[in-house]
């Protein structure tokens, strides 16, 4: 209808051309937020989908571990579970304050009103950042991988935000089996953990 007033009015008796809304703002227009997540190998040949992730939850990013597993979800939401091979001693690496063998996703509830943005797995540990470049970590702290000179113990069973990052945001975190690499905001790199071969 617009169109058609726009001609009308070119091809009117002032010929004038009437105001374009050419220069407005596109608006962005989401498709489909739905993924699905599947999963194989410990005796499956072809992947399975996981359908355990509460209704209406979409995948944006998957990690996985030696012993564990960790979803982020498009609503910034952790869920962990444990790998189903088992057999492997559990150390809070699922961030859930306990050592249980959690085989299904199970949303991390300590990080309840936290924006999840992305989630690393090592060995028996898992570190995670919110939108706001804060760090969260969890699980064995044997080689120091938390990132806190183990002042909490061997092992952490719920996530522990880390103050070191609370003035210097981070952007991106990768987990090693037992070491730690982040970058922030500011283009630094950090590393911690286990030192072994250099890394």
């Amino acid at each position: 209808r617009e169109m058609e007033e726009k001609v009308t009015l070119l091809n009117g008796p002032n010929k004038r051309p009437r105001s374009s809304t050419v220069n407005e703002a596109p608006i962005a227009v989401v498709t489909s937020r739905t993924s699905e997540v599947y999963v194989w190998g410990g005796g499956k040949s072809t992947p399975q989908k996981l359908d355990a992730i509460k209704s209406g939850c979409s995948a944006r990013q998957v990690c996985a571990g030696n012993t564990h597993f960790a979803v982020v979800t498009v609503e910034k939401e952790l869920y962990t579970w444990v790998n189903m091979q088992g057999g492997t001693k559990l150390h809070g690496q699922l961030g859930h304050g306990d050592r249980a063998s959690y085989r299904q996703p199970k949303h991390v509830e300590k990080l309840q009103g936290k924006a999840i943005r992305q989630v690393s797995c090592g060995d028996d540990f898992t570190v995670c950042i919110t939108d706001e470049g804060q760090l969260y970590a969890f699980g064995s702290d044997y080689y120091g991988c938390i990132g806190v000179d183990k002042a909490y113990g061997s092992e952490v069973l719920e996530p522990l935000q880390l103050d070191f990052f609370l003035t210097n945001p981070v952007e991106q975190v990768s987990c090693g089996d037992n070491h730690v690499a982040v970058l922030t905001r500011n283009r630094e790199v950090y590393t911690w953990g286990c030192g072994e071969y250099g890394r």
